[in-house]
């Protein structure tokens, strides 16, 4: 059973807890910097296959991390942090999937008849296309076991308010993307919208999955299907190529869409949407309790 668990006695103080996460994920992040860079025999961190080596090993070293500090440290299930499979994430997993492809999907189409973008050409790379997903399904991994599955559950454990805990790891979700390439005020204001958003998902389906899911569609449908530039990277060929007459607040210019005002306007009401769904998801919890 997914959950998260509020009762158990707290053995180490917040501040301590996230302390010690902190130090543990510096040193897992050194480690994982310097054994990509030996495997791929170069110092190019903008290359796809450091990216892709980065991913993955990234993931394993932050999972070690988050179990050593959850499940040995302060000695609580590893469960809490959604890590479970229930038939309902099967179904939640497949809604969001189906709820990026459309935003993306209306989103391009705006870009695409205002004259914000156009088409240069649609190649299908399998190869390039599973690679991708691969990826962006480690990448997710990564960000949402940090972002949702440790700190999420661990300051609402602590007694926090609920969408408090959404507004600050939202806002350290998007400083997180602070250093990416091209990065402006929409794009921080959007990602920060993103992190609210998937930090209900969580909180509502109780399955660090489906974020992982919904993180990972995100990403893969907007770069490697639509042809946008993720959070001002370019990876694997996409599907459509696209060429753009002039970056801009439409078309989300070199971040990619999550640079657009369409973007922002497009992610509001699902936010809403979720919102109202895990307020009364929490109603439910506490009348039960």
């Amino acid at each position: 059973m997914c959950y998260i668990e509020k009762k158990n006695k707290v053995r180490v103080p917040l501040w301590a807890d996230l302390l010690i996460f902190l130090v543990l994920l510096f040193i897992a992040s050194l480690i994982g910097v310097e054994s990509t860079l030996s495997l791929i025999g170069s110092t190019d961190f903008e290359s796809v296959k450091y990216s892709f080596l980065s991913a993955i090993l990234s993931s394993i070293m932050v999972f070690l991390v988050i179990w050593l500090q959850h499940c040995i440290i302060d000695k609580r299930p590893l469960s809490e942090l959604g890590l479970c499979t229930t038939h309902f994430v099967w179904k939640h997993s497949s809604l969001v999937v189906v709820w990026t492809f459309i935003v993306f999907a209306i989103g391009f189409l705006i870009c695409l008849l205002s004259g914000n973008v156009s088409i240069v050409s649609v190649h299908w790379d399998l190869k390039d296309l599973s690679l991708s997903l691969l990826m962006f399904t480690f990448g997710a991994f990564y960000e949402e076991i940090i972002m949702r599955g440790y700190l999420l559950t661990r300051l609402c454990r602590s007694g926090l308010n609920v969408w408090l805990c959404l507004i600050i790891t939202a806002i350290i979700f998007s400083a997180m993307h602070l250093a990416n390439p091209n990065v402006n005020v929409c794009s921080v204001v959007n990602l920060f919208l993103f992190g609210i958003l998937d930090g209900c998902i969580f909180l509502y389906t109780k399955s660090l999955w489906v974020s992982v899911i919904a993180h990972c569609a995100w990403n893969w449908i907007q770069g490697s299907i639509f042809g946008f530039k993720v959070s001002g990277c370019d990876f694997f060929q996409p599907i459509i190529t696209l060429d753009m007459p002039s970056y801009n607040l439409v078309n989300g210019g070199l971040f990619g869409f999550e640079g657009s005002i369409i973007c922002t306007i497009l992610l509001i009401p699902f936010i809403i949407i979720f919102m109202n769904l895990l307020s009364k998801s929490i109603a439910k919890d506490e009348c039960q309790n």
